[in-house]
């Protein structure tokens, strides 16, 4: 199987870029008001309990049988993992490029 060019790659996800900036432009102080200003005004600590209350229940949803409940729960769970991410001033890309270092270990 061919691997994706970097440009093919993007271009399957521009929502996750929009998504990123939009996580991100929420710390700004004029950013509009709503839910991802509302977690940054509470604070980091909330950012990462509401992840880790989403992550329960991604568990939970493992565990069931519906498919579309457990890609819901995963979708809360990647949410409010970018806001963790962003929260500390890092990236998906950041997480990426580790991944991809770790990868490369292996296979030397």
């Amino acid at each position: 199987m061919e691997t994706p060019k970097k440009t093919e790659a993007v271009k399957d996800f521009p929502y996750l870029k929009k998504l990123e900036e939009k996580i991100e432009n929420g710390k700004r102080p004029d950013a509009p008001e709503d839910k991802i200003k509302r977690y940054y005004q509470r604070g980091t600590s909330q950012i990462a309990k509401k992840m880790g209350e989403e992550s329960v229940e991604m568990v939970i949803a493992s565990e069931q049988g519906s498919d579309q409940n457990f890609l819901e729960e995963a979708a809360d769970v990647f949410f409010y993992y970018l806001m963790s991410l962003h929260a500390r001033g890092f990236k998906l890309r950041d997480v990426l490029k580790i991944l991809k270092k770790r990868q490369k270990k292996k296979n030397t």
